[in-house]
């Protein structure tokens, strides 16, 4: 026996009641759990006062770059994360041809940063995955809309026609075949925001086929197609019985939250399996390009750039961009730059609202200019200026939503620059905390942030602590767990989480990184 967890309580991710044991681990895999005192083994773990769990599973990343660049991935470890999803958001970057690499890299450079000088190529998804194991965590991919388009049309703006959706099929097929656990679709970004209703679903007949799961980030209702977001989502599932999982999906206002499952309704009494998640904040975080109006956006970073430097076109591109604000921002809302080009750049910590009035600017010309300088590698978050009123509500409604059986956490998390939204390093310690102060069962709370992302995304063998399973194990002082994360200082650790075992290795012991990196690359496949 190689590892011997001795005398904590047991909460093994099925939702079943807590229990105090032992866990025995021989090589990546838990070979027995319950008392194990006769049992011996290398190395031997004294857990009690505290709680072991299975490792946690982020079902909404964005780290695909920032891993390979930085195996550790602290933001995970440090919250007892051992598993994370990536490819989200319709955002990613496989497979890829040689040619939209660096176009693919700049332009969403916003979000992931630009670590071209990290990498050497890849083309196929496969070849993707691969790279992503050998970090401190193991990693599960999405095939991105974005990145499937990217192969058949690159980045232009227009619908598919009959030969290229016939292309586009096969890509996610191949994707699929090589380990994607799902499509995602961002709909607000570019180039899938060209697509219509007709593309998505005839990509997802795909995925239902690998029984995949159809991840929607959801497009701006703006007019370019003549149903809302939510029918469109909808639609998707009525004509494939693709399982769908609605992201960042949460209440933004006033609004009733049951409101929120009004559109999957009649779906659902037809046997339609719909997943919904969200992170613990209220606000969220994205790449200034979003900002740009979809036609300003397509061809390549050069012609992005010369359409944000023309003279020509900027009349147009401001009274666009004046037109969208609305769909990102609320009343008396701005945004909060964390992601520049130049990591000491002035700008970083300021409002948009702060550096326009500092250069006698609009929102939207200090937008245009932020994005010329930084040469579209520019991220930004909101802020969460609601009144106190408004966010007693929505952190209740959080609380209804949560404990909704159909609801699980994914971070979102965007890991790159200097200032990160704190849902990075915060989400899961904080979702805990919230949780578990208002009364939520231990077993539940860790059902939701284990074994039912796993089955979600068939992620094989992990999310429940049990023989046989993979020996993904989080150790924590339950009771002091809780986030240190804030919009200011977004990199402050979690308290509360004392190891991290990755595939039977440890990542965390005691609070401090080993630098073990025994996380794989995770394919989709069909839990026993």
């Amino acid at each position: 026996m190689d590892l011997l967890i001795q005398g904590a309580l047991i909460v093994d991710g099925s939702g079943e009641k807590p229990y105090y044991g032992d866990i025995a681990v021989d090589r990546d895999r838990i070979s027995a759990v319950g008392r194990l005192e006769a049992l011996e083994a290398r190395r031997v773990v004294d857990a009690r006062g505290l709680m072991a769990t299975p490792g946690l599973i982020d079902g909404h990343t964005h780290s695909e770059l920032n891993l390979m660049a930085n195996r550790q991935h602290p933001n995970a470890v440090y919250q007892g994360i051992s598993t994370v999803v990536t490819g989200q958001c319709g955002l990613g970057f496989a497979p890829m041809k040689d040619e939209m690499f660096d176009d693919s890299m700049r332009i969403n450079s916003g979000i992931f940063g630009d670590y071209r000088r990290y990498f050497k190529k890849w083309n196929t998804f496969g070849e993707f995955l691969d790279l992503l194991g050998g970090s401190a965590v193991n990693v599960a991919a999405n095939v991105s809309h974005n990145a499937v388009r990217q192969m058949i049309t690159g980045f232009e703006d227009r619908p598919l026609n009959e030969e290229e959706l016939k292309a586009a099929k096969q890509v996610v097929a191949d994707a699929m075949e090589e380990g994607a656990v799902g499509l995602s679709v961002g709909l607000s970004y570019y180039p899938g925001g060209y697509s219509n209703t007709r593309e998505l679903a005839e990509m997802c007949s795909v995925v239902k086929q690998y029984d995949g799961l159809f991840c929607v980030h959801q497009r701006l209702n703006d007019g370019q197609i003549p149903i809302s977001s939510l029918e469109e989502a909808a639609e998707v599932v009525r004509r494939t019985k693709v399982r769908l999982n609605m992201l960042h999906y949460r209440t933004g206002g006033m609004e009733d939250y049951h409101t929120m499952f009004a559109p999957f309704e009649e779906l659902e009494k037809e046997g339609a399996q719909i997943y919904y998640e969200f992170y613990p904040y209220l606000v969220g975080a994205g790449l200034l390009l979003a900002l740009v109006p979809g036609w300003a956006q397509e061809g390549s970073w050069r012609k992005i750039m010369d359409r944000l430097t023309s003279e020509e076109m900027r009349d147009r591109l401001l009274r666009e961009m004046d037109e969208r604000h609305s769909y990102f921002f609320g009343p008396g809302q701005t945004a909060r730059i964390i992601l520049t080009k130049d990591p000491y750049s002035r700008s970083l910590g300021r409002t948009v609202d702060e550096i326009a009035e500092e250069h006698g600017e609009t929102f939207s010309q200090a937008v245009i200019r932020l994005l010329i300088e930084n040469e579209l590698e520019a991220g930004f978050a909101g802020i969460e200026n609601q009144t106190e009123e408004l966010k007693e509500k929505l952190y209740d409604d959080q609380y209804r939503l949560f404990t909704d059986d159909r609801y699980t956490v994914g971070s979102d998390t965007i890991p790159t620059g200097i200032l990160c939204h704190p849902r990075a390093f915060g989400s899961f310690a904080r979702i805990i905390a919230h949780m578990r102060d208002r009364s939520v069962p231990a077993e539940y709370i860790i059902k939701k942030l284990t074994s039912m992302p796993a089955q979600m995304y068939h992620l094989e063998d992990r999310g429940l602590l049990k023989p046989g399973m993979k020996a993904d194990i989080c150790l924590m002082d339950y009771e002091k767990v809780c986030d240190k994360a804030t919009f200011g200082n977004p990199r402050r650790r979690p308290e509360g989480i004392h190891s991290l075992y990755v595939n039977g290795l440890p990542a965390l012991e005691e609070g401090t990184l080993t630098g073990i990196l025994a996380g794989e690359a995770v394919r989709r496949g069909l839990n026993k």
